[in-house]
Parts: C-alpha cells; structure tokens; sequence
C-alpha cells in the first residue's frame, strides 16, 4: 500500500508543479499595466517604487537608453519615469545630483505658476479668465498707456499673448539692453517692467515668449491671495502633495520669480505631471479644476514660435507626434505627460543652449518603445510555448517510468534482510 501511496503522491505533486509553473489559459492573463495598482494610492508620503516589467515596459531597452546616455555623454542628470502611479525607473547620472538634490527648474517654474492660477480659481480667488491684467496693479502709475494694454487679461498670459514689446529668444541671456527678460532681472520693480512695456499687437492674437507674463501671473496670485506666492504654494500645492521644501529665487521689487526659479527634486517634479494625468485631483480633493486642465494642456490655434509638432496651452507645451504635453526649461528640464499611457517622466539636465537636447529622442527611441516591446520576460514565462508545451509532455510521459522506479525501489526495500549490528 505505501509504494502506492508514493506514487500518488508523487503524480499529485507533479501536476501541481505544472500548473503552477506552466500558463493555464494565456489569454486569460491580465496584462501586469492593468493591475497591482491599488485604487487610493497617493504619492503624498512617497512614491510606491515597481519594475519596468510589472507596468509593462522592457527593462532592457530602459537601461540601453542609460548605455547611449554615458556613451555619447549626453548632459542628462536626471530621470524619473512613473508608470500607472509607481516609479518604476530612476537614474541620477551625475555624482553630485541625488534623490534629494533640488535643481533649477529654469521655465519648468512656468508650468508650477499655471498650476497655482488653475488653484486660485478652484479657491473662488479669480473669478475667470477674462480679468484684466492691470485690475490687479492699480498701485501703479504705467508707463505706455494703451487701450490694447487695458485689454489684457489672464488668459492672455497664460497663452504668453499679451501684445507686450517683449523680445528673449533672440539674444543671449546676458545683456538686459537687449534681452528683455534680462532688463527685466536688473530692473528696479520686476512687475512694474512688464507692465511699462509697449504693445506691439492686440492681446490674444500674436504669440511672444514672454517671461514677463509668468511674472505677472505670479503677482496676480500674491495679490489675490494676501499671502507670498511660496506660501500660497505651499498650502495649496506643496504641502498636499508631499514635496519636499522647495526654493523659489525672488526678483527685484520683492516679487517670486515665477518665470524661471524655482528649485525642486526630480521626483517633486515628476508629483505635478502626476497632478495633471488625474486631471487636478489628489486624493480625493480636487486641487485645480478639471476643465482647467483640460484648457492648458490643449494647443490654442495661434502658431508659436517652435512650429509644429509643437503646440502651447495654458503654461503647458504639446507634442502631437508624441501624445504628450510638458513642461519645458532651459538646459533640459523636462515633465512630459502621455495620458495614452499613464505616463510622466522627469529630467533634469545641463544642455548647453547651442547644444544638441536627446530628451525627446530619448523619450521616443526608448521610453515609448519599452512600452510597445513589453516587458522583457524572466523565469518562466520567457520559456517560448513550443518549449513550455515540450517540456509538459515530457512531465507527464516521465511520470510512469519515476513511479515504476520508485515502486520497486520500495518494494526491495520492504523484503530485504535486516542488517545485524555486527554487520560491518
């Protein structure tokens, strides 16, 4: 009775072995991308970290993309990619930058300002987007008065449409006579600048880029709000969604600079894409309005000065033949947003301004295609089927000739004659 007793328990086992090492039903397989990801996870106390493989991406093509990185020493310093709300990849590729270094965002602080108009109006603070600019500035005595000027308003600066004399793309950053956002640093009141410039077309209807509006959108926000632009970013923004302390750098008149100087982690970064993926929700609580959302991260129909694929939102970038829209600052400080993919990634980087940015080259030839690779198969299921379906065969056919060699053994075993204990 024992030898069958063995026996059964060993084609027991077997059978168990296959059907948990083998796939029952590949069709039946849930894609990983569509699961594990629990419904009131929030990266307030800090992201939740994964694999590329878990949310569907091919690991491998990930860290080629590092090889090409170092290999043609590209100035990236930084990369976090959050798939489906994990972080599944994060590389600091500088030895002075780490998780906790907070780097110059650069105009990547420009998409932050948005944010904070888009939760002044979920506050009741502005009342539309139709306010004039200079209902908020009635302190001052400006100079260039124009009707055109008086027409200004919030979406104007949040298209970077203002109609203002404003020229910082085509001269270098260092000469404030002849770049305007310099005249501006070195200015006496950084908001009164802006304001006194002339206006060279009708509000809404030509595209500048224009760092003074940024500025304007930022004064707009300490004047509504009776407190300083960081704090009313850190109650409402900041804090809710766990960043760490952030630094924002101030300009003359004692106004934030709200166009380029802010300092945050990459992965603080990275919590603001996410922000937007859920269309302004965290949590539970609504931050910024939905539609709001929806209006800046959609390009308006006036051309911009990068032409296509390129498009401007509200304080927002797209990209049509990438699905994406982001946030953009000087050296190659990046959030890119596929909503098609529940994607954001980060970087953060040192590109010179006449030098070649690999980022959006990077985003497509690498991170894009780990997602349309899949996820580079280990253990089991990288076995091809052919194999799988060999080796199921070979189970079951080996089955009989272990149980038949078990059972003899057995068997000698019972009917052989007990050793005495002189036996040597």
């Amino acid at each position: 009775m024992a030898p069958l007793l063995i026996i059964l328990f060993l084609c027991t086992t077997m059978s168990c072995f296959s059907a948990v090492s083998g796939r029952s039903d590949i069709n039946e397989i849930v894609p990983s991308s569509q699961r594990n990801i629990p419904p009131d996870y929030w990266p307030t106390e800090g992201w939740r970290n994964s694999t590329p493989q878990e949310h569907g991406m091919n690991n491998e093509t990930l860290y080629d993309m590092v090889r090409l990185i170092d290999a043609q020493d590209y100035p990236v310093l930084s990369i976090v990619i959050v798939k489906d709300g994990y972080v599944v990849f994060e590389q600091y590729l500088s030895e002075y930058l780490t998780a906790q270094y907070r780097h110059l965002l650069h105009s990547v602080t420009k998409s932050f300002t948005g944010a904070l108009i888009g939760i002044a109006f979920q506050q009741g603070l502005l009342s539309g987007v139709n306010e004039t600019v200079l209902s908020f500035f009635p302190e001052y005595e400006i100079a260039n008065p124009d009707p055109r000027k008086d027409r200004m308003t919030i979406e104007d600066l949040l298209t970077m449409t203002p109609g203002l004399d404003w020229d910082e793309w085509s001269t270098p950053y260092v000469d404030p006579d002849t770049n305007t956002l310099m005249g501006m640093m070195y200015s006496s009141d950084a908001v009164k600048f802006v304001l006194d410039r002339p206006m060279t077309s009708e509000p809404g209807t030509t595209w500048t880029y224009c760092g003074g509006a940024s500025v304007l959108l930022g004064a707009i926000i300490q004047k509504v709000s009776n407190s300083s632009t960081l704090e009313f970013a850190h109650e409402y923004l900041f804090d809710p969604l766990g960043f760490d302390y952030g630094t924002w750098y101030l300009l003359p008149g004692g106004w934030y600079n709200t166009q380029g100087g802010l300092r945050l982690t990459t992965l603080d970064i990275a919590r603001l894409g996410f922000l937007y993926l859920n269309n302004g929700t965290w949590d539970g609580t609504q931050i910024l309005p939905a539609d709001f959302i929806a209006q800046a991260t959609s390009p308006i129909d006036i051309p911009n000065a990068l032409g296509e694929p390129f498009g401007y939102g509200w304080h927002w970038w797209t990209r049509s033949d990438l699905g994406v829209y982001f946030a953009y600052g000087r050296y190659g400080q990046k959030i890119m947003v596929s909503p098609e993919h529940d994607l954001v990634v980060a970087f953060n980087a040192m590109v010179p301004d006449d030098g070649y940015d690999p980022e959006f080259d990077l985003f497509r030839d690498y991170i894009l295609k780990s997602i349309e690779e899949g996820p580079d198969k280990s253990g089991t299921d990288s076995i091809p089927i052919q194999l799988y379906v060999a080796g199921l065969v070979l189970s079951v056919t080996m089955i009989p000739l272990i149980a038949a060699a078990v059972y003899v053994s057995v068997a000698r075993f019972q009917h052989r004659k007990p050793l005495s204990p002189e036996t040597p």
